[in-house]
């Protein structure tokens, strides 16, 4: 099995390639860097793409994103299986009908938890709330046609949902380490403003993100 990383980070590196070595994923893995235009020759030649986070919102007019668009589409019609965190979680919801936006709510940042409200077979471990470093001010505020929420919060509804067997989105990044969690916040500083950026800081003394769960719970998606 292979699976094609759609990474969409133009100035940092990849963390996925390692975070699926981490987790002992039984698969292949080939990163592209989809801000350059680097795509697979046929997306049939891969059996899952994950897309990555972003400093880009889904709305922005850089072609790359348009593209990711398309090939998002391209991928449902050929069955691939779709994970997206983060930017990928809202562009996949984006891109077949739902819609994300800039939040009227502000800054999700630092250790957030979210409810489990739909339980699948290949979520397990199982958890009943989910606890995931979080870095966003868009959400994916309407799922597409056909598509299942599975966790949220009351500050984000949408953290986790699926299409069927094929598209799993995740708001939160099970990718992050703690230490890589603190730059961000410290480089968000002055976006956020000192409470937001005071109680992101604060929120990571509250316990330990469940990224080893959900890295298997994708795993088993993508072999689901």
């Amino acid at each position: 099995m292979k699976v094609g990383i759609l990474h969409a980070m133009e100035t940092e590196l990849d963390q996925f390639s390692s975070f699926f070595k981490a987790a002992s994923a039984p698969f292949e893995t080939q990163v592209f860097e989809i801000t350059r235009g680097e795509y697979p020759d046929s997306s049939v030649a891969f059996d899952a793409f994950l897309i990555s986070g972003s400093k880009k919102g889904v709305y922005d007019p850089d072609p790359w994103i348009a593209d990711l668009s398309e090939f998002v589409r391209s991928c449902t019609l050929d069955r691939r299986k779709l994970v997206g965190i983060c930017f990928g979680h809202q562009l996949i919801a984006h891109a077949l009908g739902g819609y994300t936006s800039k939040s009227e709510k502000g800054w999700g940042l630092g250790l957030q938890e979210f409810d489990i409200t739909t339980q699948k077979p290949w979520m397990v471990p199982t958890l009943n709330r989910c606890a995931l470093y979080f870095s966003h001010q868009d959400q994916a505020t309407t799922l597409p046609i056909g598509a299942e929420l599975l966790g949220g919060s009351d500050f984000c509804l949408n953290a986790m949902y699926c299409i069927g067997d094929q598209v799993l989105g995740i708001q939160g990044h099970p990718e992050i380490s703690h230490s890589l969690m603190v730059q961000v916040i410290e480089r968000r500083k002055e976006q956020v403003g000192s409470k937001v950026y005071s109680d992101a800081l604060n929120s990571l003394n509250n316990g330990t993100p469940d990224a080893r769960t959900v890295a298997r719970w994708i795993i088993n998606f993508i072999y689901s």
